[in-house]
């Protein structure tokens, strides 16, 4: 144990792999697969339900997790270019085994060289806040600093894997302040074997994990009661050990940095969802044979965040005028949308951000038949998310064009698309061409003789079309019979 308490408990060297024996192949539905040697001695991958969530997400860049922990050894080839910020650090800095073992569940890269982290695509920040021989020892305003600071440099989440007995005010108002500025704290309940929790797991404002074994029997060891929202693998863990090794450990320090994985999974699919909206998908969690708190799935809490934005359309559009494309936003004052449809790379036309009705309609023309794509963004300034949607559109419009007398000198042309109108005489001399959009103008002329209107449409996938204008006749007079009276 360590002073907080350090909540950590055995270590042992990992076996090596045996080989397998010669089996048939086995066909597998397209997905993520982990290639990771040692990913068959980690069950807390399956257990959690992890394992199901890569194919959606292994973590977005722009989430921080800030792991106050002692000092992870960051030469590993699993934690290779994780940043570790020392402003908090006190003493010399060494590397340890519990922050070592506690980075590694979290952030071990999928580099086919020894575990599979469970979130390894975020951002880590690594604080180092052990001192004294063995990085045995730290203190609550050490730690208290160390929260400020990853507030300070962006934190989204701060894994807790220590604790102690007793209550102290500095570092309660620093996990305040950091709850007050949307960052979701976590921290182990303790390795006691106790019925109350360590603080600060014992503050309303911190998740409190308790730890499991792979039968999802409570561990020994792991302090519960009534604060204890979720439990998580903490028995038999296998991580990171220093010096490029791999070591077992058992404690509720293993389990609190699966249950900061999972919630860095559920921010980088939904970054707007504040520490309150955690806390109810974990409430919309099942409960465990009727006790307080519930089981980390983190499938389940994946399937259950609300996306902040989505676009619902049919597969293929047949109307000039779309009603059926539907934007869903997250109810949020301060995010702002931005709704674009796109052909390839090139944009068309910015639609309504209310997700409203919009026209097949671009650069003055209908828009010809083909593959389109709608896309939404939601920011609030500091994380964006999107979505698309690839349709298939098929355009009613016939390209046509029609002519007609307004007035003695006036034609009235309409066209049906965007393209070139030249009007010939009746000896083929040109005496009008214009580009013009879709609509009816008028041409001055002689509507006594013929003419012929051509269009030559902009989209070349449509054909030229034309239209021949003959005058009407005039009336036939018939003479009038008249009878003299004698």
């Amino acid at each position: 144990m360590k002073k907080i308490l350090l909540l950590t408990a055995l270590t042992l060297l990992a076996p090596t792999t045996a080989g397998a024996a010669s089996k048939p192949v086995i066909l597998e539905k397209h997905g993520y697969v982990v290639a990771e040697p040692r990913v068959g001695n980690q069950y807390y991958i399956k257990q959690t339900g992890t394992d199901l969530t890569w194919n959606t997400t292994r973590g977005a860049a722009d989430i921080v997790v800030a792991l106050i922990d002692s000092s992870a050894d960051r030469t590993h080839k699993e934690l290779l270019n994780v940043p570790r910020v020392v402003n908090s650090m006190k003493g010399p800095y060494s590397v340890d085994y519990h922050g070592t073992h506690t980075a590694g569940i979290m952030s071990g890269l999928h580099n086919k060289y020894g575990i599979a982290g469970l979130a390894p695509n975020v951002r880590y920040h690594f604080y180092n806040v052990f001192y004294g021989k063995n990085s045995e020892f730290t203190d609550s305003w050490t730690v208290a600093k160390a929260v400020d600071t990853a507030v300070a440099k962006g934190a989204t989440i701060i894994n807790l894997s220590l604790g102690g007995q007793d209550y102290d005010r500095v570092l309660a108002d620093s996990i305040k302040r950091a709850r007050a500025k949307g960052v979701v704290i976590v921290a182990s309940s303790g390795n006691d074997g106790a019925t109350k929790v360590s603080f600060p797991a014992n503050m309303k404002e911190v998740i409190a994990v308790g730890a499991v074994d792979s039968q999802h029997r409570v561990a020994a060891f792991s302090n519960m009661d009534s604060q204890v929202r979720v439990v998580a693998p903490g028995v038999n863990v296998l991580s990171l050990g220093l010096k490029n090794s791999f070591i077992f450990m058992d404690g509720t320090s293993m389990a609190a940095p699966m249950v900061t994985s999972g919630i860095a999974l559920v921010k980088s699919v939904n970054p707007f969802l504040t520490p309150t909206d955690i806390d109810g998908l974990f409430q919309k969690m099942p409960r465990v044979s009727g006790k307080p708190y519930t089981e980390l799935n983190t499938k389940r809490l994946l399937d259950a965040t609300p996306r902040p934005v989505s676009i619902s359309a049919p597969a293929t559009l047949t109307n000039r005028y779309v009603q059926e494309a539907k934007l869903s936003v997250m109810n949020r004052p301060n995010l702002k949308t931005t709704y674009t449809l796109y052909q390839g790379t090139r944009k068309l036309k910015t639609l309504p951000a209310n997700g409203g009705a919009f026209t097949m309609y671009a650069g003055g023309d209908w828009l010809p038949s083909g593959q389109y794509r709608l896309t939404a963004v939601v920011t609030d300034g500091k994380y964006k998310r999107s979505s698309s949607r690839n349709v298939t559109y098929v355009n009613p419009v016939k390209t046509s064009v029609s002519v007609k007398a307004a007035d003695a000198q006036t034609f009235e042309l309409t066209t049906t698309r965007k393209g070139v109108v030249t009007v010939l005489d009746a000896t083929r001399k040109t005496v009008y061409e214009a580009l013009h959009v879709p609509g009816t103008f008028p041409v001055r002329g002689d509507t006594g003789s013929n003419l012929t209107v051509v269009l030559k449409p902009t989209d070349i996938s449509e054909r030229v079309v034309s239209k021949t204008y003959v005058p009407a006749a005039p009336p036939v007079e018939e003479p009038v019979e008249t009878i003299e009276q004698t």
